[in-house]
Formats: structure tokens, C-alpha cells, sequence
């Protein structure tokens, strides 16, 4: 039996304006409602957030899948709510997800 070890979420190359993401991105957990990704640590994320993990990120075809630790989907229930991903107009690296 294989064991599930992150929630995937997919994000099409045209919402990051066709930038590659990096492998791995670091996951802040804001508040009940908000978690935010950032290729570099963020000092003012870090003293807000409740929680932060480290996320890998895998390219597909046209599309980038960003696997979520099942601590923080299970914490989001991502699994059953619906959520909203969300880019930065000036950095397409930062990418917000609002349940």
C-alpha cells in the first residue's frame, strides 16, 4: 500500500506568467484562511505565520503541482473545501492559497 504523503494542488504556467518555480518553496501557514509561498524566507511571514513547511514543487506539462504536507491539508482541509490560488502581479513567485 503506498502512502500518501502531500495534497497536490496544480497551478497552470499562464497564472505564473510562464516563470518556472524553483523544486522546493518554503509554505506559510497565515491564519485560518491564507497560507502563502515564497522562493525566499520572508522575515514578516515568519513572525505572523502559525506554521511554515517546506514544499516540493513539480513541473508537468504546462502546469506546476505543488505538494502540500498532509499536516497542512488536513489542518486547510484542502481535500474538501474549495480554495482559490492566487499569484503576485509583480512577483509570480509568491502564490497564495485561500480556502
Amino acid at each position: 500500500m503506498q502512502k500518501l504523503v502531500g495534497y497536490r494542488i496544480e497551478v497552470d504556467e499562464k497564472v505564473t506568467q510562464g516563470m518556472k518555480l524553483p523544486e522546493t518553496m518554503i509554505l506559510y501557514a497565515v491564519d485560518m484562511k491564507h497560507t502563502v509561498l515564497t522562493v525566499k524566507p520572508n522575515k514578516t511571514l515568519e513572525e505572523k505565520a502559525i506554521t511554515k513547511a517546506e514544499v516540493r514543487v513539480v513541473a508537468e506539462k504546462n502546469k506546476h503541482v505543488i505538494l502540500i504536507p498532509m499536516k497542512i491539508c488536513n489542518f486547510y482541509r484542502l481535500d474538501e473545501s474549495d480554495y482559490t490560488v492566487m499569484v503576485s502581479n509583480k512577483d509570480p513567485t509568491i502564490i497564495m492559497i485561500s480556502v
